[in-house]
């Protein structure tokens, strides 16, 4: 069955499925897609049993010291964004208060393994490589006057104090996120008075590296140099109670209607109330005596729910910048990008396209040839236009001033610009403004719908003739982010790409949808489709005695469809693999549903993020990477798109990268029946991590093609 809906932005179809259309969302019929919960984990659990594993990382000691304090800072700040973008439903909505409960009390585990982590192991294996982290200890002379200096001429300069008052009527705002610390005054006559006051972490560094003493280098926080001087701030009163308190806010907007009126100016508005949202989460030291904690659910009028007892310290995100005295041992091994060969020739980057389709590998590859790309279609004197999508873009920006040259330079130049990105709405605000005011034409968001696709489209002209050039990429426009994440770049010019290329942009422009796309699987045209068919050919192939197999490597899987013929493929004893790195609310092992489905998570170094889909089709095996995963946001209400690969070189290219990731017996968990994610039984089996094997295999790689 094909229905159509008409929601403001053209014409979208969806094949064989049921929905129901209303602002902002589309939703499964829940009678005919409703599914078991002996197979089912709660998306918010899932996400938890990933962040597990980053905390898993940070107390695996074979891991470097300076690597586990920044899977700590990856840990505390996940868990951040949870709290600013996915708890707030869950206590709102009385069918899921169980949950509730559930998540609360796994999070606890979580927050008290870190802080064992943090305590019993990271502080002390500091100490032992002769790096003093100062907290409750008696500082040095030397390291009091520093401090005290540094209180006087730079902190004191930002800090503000409010009183509290006895009066209900007064209003008390905490921003977002700031750290504060909530002080009880006592003066000459005895009187208490509270008042709290901002930790500047948001315009100082966190943390200060004191002079060293005999060999030993030493750190302190910002938090303990004000707690330390607080008798500057207030010499005439006692300030010996003095705890760190944060308060979190839902940073999750919904726009009423975004079919109508001027949707940039409705993000916009939306982006300042996202300053005062809703609390969803208060931490306090867990040393704050009661009336204090009464106090403050009062000042900032709190619900019991929302106050969480922490550490002394919150924002643990800030180990990201926790400084090293230089000692390179302590952090991994180096692993510098490393070149693409052809790519390394004298020719321009449009000539090595032509004769071949070029893939590059991220962050184990350089992400130069990107930059390169676009940096010579914006001077090459035959380049007429460039189309691009931008969904997360980094804030210093070179591809953004690239295109900004272009147009300069006369080219036509198209940007679809994602204002609706999470976080990054002003970013890229911002620079769609500034391409605007260079000539490039904008298309910013579409109603109810996210552009996530990240693909470029060149066009040039010599003589009568025209050719167009195409990349296509699993990851963002982000030459910041290409060095952490794990992500594919594709470069090609062949026609059987860019022709339907040309009408997703086309897409983009006119907002309908009667164009013709035969190769690539876009959302919203034919993707969810296409993958349903291929999976439905590995359950016939299987009946028939075949082999039948599907591999997905994947960011997230929650698309209740894709699950049931996933079941289905399971019944019929089609061999079942995946990689998901984050939610997975599919849960394998289960006897009559998922028996034969394998799930892996691999957490490490690098951020998983390129999308894989491989099926076998009876030995003539078909590879897409794509910029979508599993989950129902970005199957039916994004623009993503998935690219074949079919050059026989790259395909193995491929398949030799999904081997190292399967035969990982140090980074890869499995994903067990229950969600958990759990590390294999390595008896017998040599360590072996993907991303170095993947990094050793490219430079091995980059070297052969030196020496032909």
């Amino acid at each position: 069955m094909k229905i159509e809906c008409n929601e403001g932005f053209g014409k979208y179809s969806f094949i064989k499925l049921k929905v129901f259309v209303f602002h902002p969302y589309l939703y499964f019929n829940s009678n005919r897609y409703k599914m078991p919960k002996k197979y089912i984990l709660p998306s918010e659990l899932s996400w938890l049993s990933f962040n597990d594993c980053v905390l898993q990382e940070a107390a695996d000691k074979t891991n470097p010291l300076y690597e586990r304090i920044k899977f700590l800072a990856i840990h505390s700040s996940n868990l951040d964004e949870f709290y600013r973008v996915k708890i707030s439903d869950l206590h709102s909505i009385p069918e899921k208060s169980d949950l509730f409960e559930k998540v609360k009390k796994e999070i606890n585990r979580q927050q008290n393994t870190f802080g064992s982590v943090w305590k019993k192991q990271i502080v002390p294996e500091l100490q032992e490589n002769k790096i003093i982290y100062y907290e409750n200890q008696s500082l040095l002379p030397l390291h009091s006057e520093e401090i005290e200096n540094y209180f006087k001429t730079t902190i004191l300069s930002y800090v503000q104090i409010v009183y509290l008052s006895e009066d209900e009527n007064q209003e008390y705002f905490l921003n977002n996120r700031q750290l504060y610390l909530l002080i009880r005054l006592k003066n000459k006559s005895g009187a208490v008075s509270y008042c709290y006051i901002n930790i500047p972490s948001d315009k100082l560094n966190r943390y200060k590296v004191l002079s060293p003493i005999k060999g030993k280098n030493y750190i302190i926080s910002i938090d303990t140099i004000i707690k330390k001087c607080l008798h500057y701030i207030f010499p005439d009163q006692e300030t010996s109670t003095a705890f760190a308190i944060k308060l979190n806010r839902d940073e999750n907007y919904l726009i009423e209607d975004e079919a109508s009126g001027n949707l940039v100016s409705k993000i916009k508005k939306k982006l300042q109330e996202r300053k005062s949202g809703s609390s969803t989460r208060f931490l306090y030291d867990f040393n704050m005596p009661e009336e204090m904690k009464e106090l403050c659910k009062n000042a900032f009028h709190l619900k019991d729910y929302e106050m969480i007892e922490g550490g002394t310290h919150h924002n643990f995100f800030d180990l990201f910048k926790f400084p090293n005295p230089n000692f390179p041992d302590l952090q991994n091994e180096n692993f510098p990008p490393l070149k693409h060969p052809p790519f390394e020739t004298k020719k321009s980057i449009f000539e090595v396209i032509d004769e071949e389709n070029q893939l590059i590998h991220f962050p184990y590859q350089s992400y130069h040839y990107v930059l390169q790309f676009f940096n010579e279609a914006a001077i090459h004197k035959n380049v007429t236009e460039i189309k691009v999508t931008l969904y997360r873009i980094s804030s210093q920006s070179l591809i953004a001033n690239a295109l900004i040259s272009a147009a300069k330079n006369g080219k036509k130049v198209t940007v679809f610009v994602e204002v609706k990105a999470r976080f990054d709405e002003n970013n890229n605000l911002f620079w769609a403004n500034e391409m605007q005011r260079a000539g490039i034409r904008i298309i910013y968001s579409m109603p109810n719908l996210k552009v996530h696709a990240k693909v470029a489209l060149l066009t040039m002209r010599n003589g009568e003739k025209t050719k167009n050039y195409a990349y296509l990429s699993t990851g963002n426009f982000n030459e910041n982010t290409a060095e952490t994440y794990t992500d594919f770049g594709f470069f090609t010019s062949q026609k059987e790409y860019t022709d339907d290329l040309k009408q997703v942009f086309r897409f983009f422009k006119t907002k309908e949808k009667n164009y013709p796309i035969s190769n690539l699987w876009v959302a919203g045209f034919n993707l969810k489709e296409n993958i349903l068919q291929h999976i439905d050919t590995e359950i016939q192939n299987a009946k028939n005695g075949k082999k039948g197999a599907v591999f997905m490597k994947i960011n997230g899987l929650n698309d209740k469809e894709i699950i049931n013929k996933l079941i289905e493929a399971n019944n019929a004893k089609v061999e079942i693999t995946l990689i998901v790195r984050g939610i997975c609310t599919l849960l394998p092992g289960i006897k009559g549903f998922t028996e034969n489905i394998k799930i892996y998570r691999i957490v490490d170094r690098y951020l998983e993020h390129s999308r894989i889909y491989q099926f076998h089709n009876d030995g003539a095996e078909k590879i897409y990477l794509s910029s979508a995963d599993m989950l129902s946001r970005n199957l039916n209400r994004r623009i993503e798109v998935a690219f074949p690969i079919k050059d026989k070189e790259i395909m193995q290219e491929i398949n030799t990268i999904i081997s190292m990731e399967l035969n990982d017996h140090t980074k890869k968990r499995v994903i067990n029946n229950k969600g958990q994610s759990i590390s294999e039984d390595q008896a017998g089996q040599p360590e072996s991590s993907s991303q170095r094997a993947t990094y050793l295999w490219y430079k091995k790689k980059e070297k052969k093609s030196k020496k032909k």
